[in-house]
């Protein structure tokens, strides 16, 4: 293993997960020493001490697995400890252990604004898409305001654009339904089309319902997916599929996606020679809206343009990074709950600290300003995760103080002991199951 892939896939990861788990840990951290309890040790991760100092009350340290989390630990935290100081956890009043609890889900929740900020300022990498427009759905706002397969986009409200994401960079400032005009080029002439823009907010680019042209020749293949199986090879080109001609990468997306476990026959241009194979798409999940879906997938990928960088001023970075968190978060809780509800994704699409180090290490490839903006993003899931009202978990910390305010604190203590030691059971045995698929997913395996 050479160096720069021990930074991709090992360094940066772990920068990642420290990072956010510091974040959280900070908060109880700063919380409970507002409210005058004593912290006594603050670890990142769990197990034997690696390395650590003390200071003042507080012993620092780094431990054995840092990735698997980290903790503050309080005087008289648990009931059998308290020794009846003004300092101790359980000495301190309801609204102050309530203050501590919520304090580090809420320092992930408001740092992930800031962090996705610092990373747009940074510069993300993009592709280089041509503003010409390939699939176009005939349901879509696009297609009913008159824009058709191969329009050249040339201006947004009569502002020019060069690329893709210069597009989409003019919509995303846009409101909710609002009017804009979009000047495409059509057979060497210029034509206007206005169009209404979609409710969302921020607005869905997606939701116009037009891609950019794409050639219908694979770049690259997907590992252990059915088209690298199949023999499919970069630089091939797909022609045709059950007989169908495909001019461009969306016609055959609209293919694959509605075939699932369907046999396909691909017609392929190589080397100037046509063969044919036959590739059996496998299910995948794919984001549509507000909706999770099933489409099928062979693993195969387009040819974009070259990477370019993104960056945005100070005030657009904070603006897009409190919209990513603020607004976007609860849609994307609700995009997940609605896709657990719909059955189309299960605890097997999870992913646990293997998968968390796979990802980081593709973002990283790609820039700091990416790697920035997966950890804004793994805060936030940080954020939502530990206030689930689970034991062990903050959320579950929550319910037992609530019970405790409702009932006896002594009936209180003694749910919180059963359920502690079945939360731990139910989250060590979910960390296993999410292990176990991110492993097989890291080596090509099928996780049928």
């Amino acid at each position: 293993m050479d160096m720069s892939t021990v930074l991709l896939y090992v360094i940066a990861p772990l920068i990642a997960f420290s990072m956010v788990i510091f974040i959280h840990e900070l908060g109880h951290f700063l919380a409970a020493k507002k409210v005058g309890v004593r912290v006594e040790k603050f670890s990142m991760g769990f197990g034997p001490e690696l390395i650590g100092f003390t200071k003042g009350e507080t012993r620092y340290c780094i431990s054995a697995l840092p990735i698997l989390g980290g903790y503050v630990q309080m005087a008289g935290d648990t009931p059998d400890k308290i020794i009846g100081e003004p300092w101790e956890f359980y000495s301190a009043s309801k609204k102050s252990r309530a203050f501590i609890i919520i304090a580090g889900p809420f320092a992930n929740f408001i740092s992930a604004i800031f962090i996705y900020a610092v990373g747009l300022m940074i510069g993300i990498g993009v592709p280089e898409l041509p503003t010409e427009i390939g699939k176009i759905s005939h349901e879509s706002i696009a297609y009913k305001a008159g824009i058709e397969f191969k329009d050249k986009i040339i201006q947004v409200d009569s502002k020019s654009v060069k690329s893709w994401e210069d597009i989409s960079s003019a919509i995303f400032k846009k409101k909710p339904e609002e009017m804009i005009q979009l000047t495409v080029l059509r057979d060497g002439k210029e034509k206007e089309c206005k169009l209404q823009l979609p409710s969302t907010q921020p607005v869905d680019f997606s939701m116009l319902g037009i891609k950019p042209y794409l050639s219908p020749e694979i770049a690259d293949m997907v590992k252990g997916f059915p088209a690298e199986k199949a023999g499919l090879k970069a630089g091939d080109i797909i022609t045709s599929i059950n007989g169908k001609q495909i001019d461009e990468w969306g016609e055959i997306t609209e293919v694959v996606y509605k075939s699932i476990d369907k046999p396909l026959t691909f017609s392929i241009l190589r080397q100037n020679k046509q063969i044919q194979v036959k590739i059996t798409p496998v299910e995948g999940k794919m984001a549509e809206g507000k909706r999770i879906i099933k489409v099928g997938q062979i693993g195969i990928k387009p040819i974009v343009g070259k990477i370019q960088m993104h960056r945005l001023g100070p005030i657009e970075a904070l603006t897009e990074g409190f919209l990513r968190t603020v607004i976007g978060t609860p849609q994307y809780i609700m995009l997940v709950i609605r896709g657990f509800a719909e059955k189309c994704i299960s605890v097997n699409d999870l992913s646990g600290p293997v998968g968390i180090f796979s990802m980081a290490g593709e973002q990283s490839k790609s820039g700091l300003g990416n790697l920035l903006l997966f950890i804004g993003f793994l805060s936030v899931n940080l954020w939502f995760f530990n206030l689930l009202p689970l034991p062990v978990l903050d959320g579950g910390h929550l319910v037992i103080l609530l019970l405790e305010k409702c009932t006896n604190p002594r009936i209180a203590r003694k749910v919180q002991e059963a359920a502690n030691v079945v939360g731990i059971v139910l989250l060590v045995s979910l960390l296993l199951l999410v292990t176990y698929h991110d492993i097989l997913r890291c080596f090509g395996l099928s996780l049928g």
